[in-house]
Formats: C-alpha cells, structure tokens, sequence
C-alpha cells in the first residue's frame, strides 16, 4: 500500500504561479524530463489572447531559459520549456523527500496542483513539512492510499484498440469525424459490439478519473 493524496501548492515570485494569478489560463503539464516541461496551456474563458499573453510572460520570465510552441490552436497551445531556476522547485522538493509526483501536474489561478505517492505517512509529512518551509501555501486536498497496482486505467486489450481508434479517429472531437459504423468496420466487428467496447473504457476511465476527485 502507498498514500496518494493531492497537495495544492502556492508561492509567490515563482513563475508558473505569478502568470496564472495574472492570465486566466490553466497549464497541464504532462512530461518533465531534467529541466525541460512539456505542457498543454488552456484559456478558461476560451480566449486565444490569454494564451499568447501567459507565453510572452514565460518568454520574459528571469526563470525561463527557452520557450518553443509545438503545436498551436484557438483553444491550446502546446509547449517545450526550459527552466533555469535558482532553488529547487515545486517538482524537485517532492522527488527529493523520496515521493513521487504522478503526472499530470495542473497550474492555474496561482496554485499548483500536484497528485502525490508517499511509501509511508512518515515520508507525506516529512514532504509537507519540507514545503511549507519553501513556499507560503500548501494544502492537502485528497488523501487516500490504494494498492501499489491500482495505478494505470485497468482497460482490456479490446477495449484500449477500440478507445484508441475512436480517439486517433476524431471521434470524440466536436463536431465528430468519424461516425461509430466507420469504425466498427475498421476493426472488423459489428456495430454493436464497437459501442459497448467503447462505454465500458469510458466508464472505466471516468471512474478512475472521479475517484482522484472523491
């Protein structure tokens, strides 16, 4: 058994905090590799604008080596930034407490929200006592500890083929494109059989999702 537990995290003159207090934008980010994040910024109020501002701020950030946008719409802009900070960030002070942070890491309205495993309560309160002396608000939000293997979307071989064909295929786009007949066929099964692979990966991955919020 291990604890997870989500830890809300706020600080002052640290970069991702001061932009999304300034820009109603949320940052998802999704990989970290050394110094380098790989993220998705969203506008809340689906304004391009607050995008294309929450990117000059990294830019012009003393934090920020490098920013490079790979992939770019209306309603996301998909990033590569570098950093280059002078103290151990959000990210770092966790891993160096011996926890985890189980991706994605979520930035908005100045706070960072991180999904956190501890091996031991131990471990959790050392990491939060560690915070509160780096940064001026940290807060658990969720805590609940679950068994070492429960940690992946527990989805049949079937039904990860038929989610992913669904999802590569657009059909979760709006509008749609792709219809439900055009990928049963693809995957040489009957219209029936496509649907119900696709609602129970959907339960599955909503029910997964609704438990990290419970």
């Amino acid at each position: 058994m291990v604890l997870q537990c989500t830890i809300e995290v706020g600080a002052d003159d640290y970069y991702s905090c001061d932009l999304t207090r300034k820009f109603p934008v949320r940052v998802t980010l999704v990989t970290i590799n050394g110094d380098t994040g790989f993220g998705i910024t969203e506008s809340s109020k689906g304004d391009e604008e607050a995008i294309q501002n929450y990117i000059k701020g990294l830019e012009a950030s003393s934090s920020i080596k490098e920013v490079s946008i790979l992939h770019r719409s209306q309603e996301a802009y998909w990033t590569r930034v570098v950093h280059k900070m002078d103290r151990a960030s959000i990210h770092e002070t966790i891993l160096d407490s011996g926890c985890m942070t189980r991706l994605p890491i979520i930035v908005e309205q100045g706070l960072q929200y991180h999904t956190v495993l501890a091996p031991s309560q131990d471990t959790l309160s050392e990491l939060i006592r560690s915070l509160r002396t780096r940064f001026p608000h940290v807060r658990i939000r969720r805590l609940k500890s679950q068994p070492t293997a429960s940690f992946g979307v527990a989805l049949t071989e079937k039904q990860q083929e038929a989610f992913l064909l669904a999802f590569q295929s657009g059909y979760y786009e709006m509008p749609r494109k792709s219809r439900i007949d055009q990928l049963c066929m693809k995957l040489g099964i009957k219209r029936v059989a496509m649907q119900e692979r696709l609602r129970r990966a959907e339960r599955r991955i909503i029910s997964e999702f609704a438990e990290t919020l419970a």
